[in-house]
Formats: structure tokens, C-alpha cells, sequence
């Protein structure tokens, strides 16, 4: 059952990283996962190899911890292969009902995490209001390039995932304002359509640039998950105020009614803000549908965590 529960989770986690706007760190924290996360990438080192040699492939195996990563991971990867079009088609047909959901399970995942987590001290809602701040300004950013030379895609590969495991920080929004959140999914996308007709060029060119984008995402968790272990285990009250505050300063982001900004030019991607549902632009602000699913998604958070099934390791 913890197997399934793992996989379920890693599932939530590859469709959380495929929105711009919402963390897979988000859902890891929520869902109690988030330290055994980062100890369990950090236990992949050069010692994996000698305890191979040593003790067999199940030494190693539990060194680094593979009944929970190879599960969590897998859940992750079929997310991405399987719901990137779903998630795809949503943002573009309903994106009021998609983000009323999020901004709903968002909202009890901060308001659960300050019941539980953290500490009630002056100090502590400094560190959140700094979090916050400081990813209020990143979901301010705007894209850099629409060049994507294959340099680039390691270091947007490297960020990403860094942004991807800080619960608050979208890792696809990340690669959005790079410009290459369109390149990626693009890329996902006929990879997926090789199966059904391959072609030995396109598979080089796709196998390239995921290839890089990977190896970009292999480095960037390592270095940035040893980081991120080292602050909870030595400032623990202060790391956990400022991933929540990173959280909260993500909520403009989610928010479900957004106004497209004028294009500066053909190629420069879609910028929006947020707006109260009088002030929207689109056909109708689906005022009841989105607070419908707000409600459904904010319920959803406390009733896993009541009933104790997708928290339980």
C-alpha cells in the first residue's frame, strides 16, 4: 500500500510541475514527503558504487532509498508523459476551473502548514513575510530569451528543478520566464509521437535537447537538494517560515482570474496579471464554478489529512 500511496503522490507531484504557477515541492511538503525527499536524493553519491561492490545490489539500494524514490519518481515521470496534453488542454479551455482548484488546495496547504509547522514567533512570520516577498518577485519576472542554444537548456534545467522541489516556486513557470516551457513540452510532446512514427533525425534532435535539459535537472537536484537538507537540519524554524512564505507570495500566480498583457512582439510570450472576476477580460469570470472548485479544492487538503491515507509513509 505505501508503494501505491508513493506512486499517487509522485503523481500529484509531475502534475503540479507541469502548471506554471504550481510546485512539485508544494504537493511533497503537503503530503509529508518533502524531507525524506531531499535526504533520499542526497544519499545518491560515489559511495553508492562501493557499497555495490561491498554489499550487492541491495545495499545499495537501500542506501539510497529506493523503495521510496524509484516509486515517487515513477509516479512523477508517468504524470508528465501521460497529463501534459490534459493539463495542456485545460489551460487553454479551462483555465478559470484549473486554477480555482489549485488556488483552493494552495490556500489550505499554507493555512495547514502554519497550524502545524511552524513556529509562532515574531521571528518566524518575519522569515514567511521574506519568503513571500521573494516569491511574489520572481512570478513578477518576465521571459529573457526565446533563443534556446543548448547551454542554455542545462542551465534552465538546472534552475527548474532547483525551483521545482522549493515548495512555491513553479518550476514551469521558471522555464516559462527562460523561455523554454514551450521547447520542453513541445519536445515531451513528439517524443511521445516517435513511438508512432519514428524517424531517426527527429529522435537525435528531441534525444538532444531533453537529453541536456535532463542532465541540467540530474545536477541541479543534487547540488540544490544537499543545500536545501543542510538548511532544515541547522536554521529548521526559519527554513520552514520561509518555504511557506514562498508559497503564499505564489498565490497571485494561481489566482484564477488573469488579464493578458499586450505583446511586446509576435515571439515574446503570454504575460497576465491578476484581476478581481469584474475586471476580467475573458467570455465570463465563472464566478460560481470557481468557487465551487476553490471550496472542493481547499476541503480536499484537510479531509486527506484527517483521514490520514495520502500522509501516512
Amino acid at each position: 500500500m505505501r508503494y501505491i500511496l508513493l506512486y499517487l503522490k509522485g503523481m500529484l507531484m509531475g502534475a503540479a510541475d507541469l502548471v506554471p504557477g504550481v510546485s512539485g515541492g508544494t504537493i511533497a511538503l503537503i503530503t509529508g514527503i518533502y524531507k525524506e525527499l531531499l535526504e533520499s536524493i542526497n544519499s545518491i553519491s560515489w559511495t553508492v558504487l562501493k557499497k555495490l561492490r561491498t554489499e550487492g545490489i541491495k545495499g545499495a539500494w537501500k542506501q539510497i532509498n529506493g523503495a521510496f524514490l524509484l516509486p515517487l519518481f515513477g509516479g512523477i515521470v508517468s504524470a508528465i508523459v501521460a497529463l501534459s496534453r490534459l493539463l495542456e488542454w485545460l489551460m487553454i479551455n479551462d483555465p478559470i476551473g484549473l486554477w480555482s482548484f489549485f488556488f483552493g488546495l494552495l490556500v489550505a496547504s499554507i493555512l495547514f502548514l502554519i497550524m502545524t509547522e511552524m513556529e509562532y514567533k515574531l521571528q518566524s512570520f518575519l522569515y514567511l513575510f521574506l519568503g513571500a516577498g521573494l516569491s511574489f518577485m520572481i512570478t513578477q519576472l518576465t521571459s529573457v530569451s526565446t533563443e534556446v542554444p543548448l547551454w542554455y537548456l542545462f542551465l534552465a534545467g538546472f534552475i527548474g528543478i532547483s525551483a521545482m522541489i522549493l515548495p512555491g516556486l513553479s518550476g514551469a513557470y521558471i522555464l516559462f520566464v527562460m523561455g523554454v516551457y514551450q521547447t520542453i513540452v513541445s519536445h515531451v510532446r513528439q517524443a511521445q509521437d516517435l513511438i508512432m512514427d519514428f524517424s531517426q533525425e527527429k529522435f537525435v534532435q528531441i534525444s538532444t535537447v531533453l537529453g541536456i535539459f535532463i542532465l541540467g535537472i540530474i545536477v541541479g537536484i543534487k547540488v540544490f537538494a544537499k543545500f536545501l537538507s543542510w538548511l532544515l537540519k541547522r536554521y529548521p524554524e526559519q527554513s520552514i517560515a520561509v518555504l511557506i512564505g514562498l508559497m503564499l507570495g505564489a498565490l497571485n500566480k494561481v489566482w484564477p482570474w488573469q488579464n493578458k498583457l499586450p505583446k511586446i512582439n509576435e515571439n515574446a510570450p503570454e504575460i497576465t496579471v491578476a484581476v478581481l472576476p469584474q475586471n476580467f477580460d475573458g467570455a465570463s469570470p465563472e464566478i460560481g464554478k470557481a468557487i465551487f472548485l476553490m471550496f472542493f479544492g481547499f476541503v480536499l487538503l484537510f479531509a486527506l489529512e484527517r483521514s490520514k491515507v495520502l500522509f501516512k509513509k
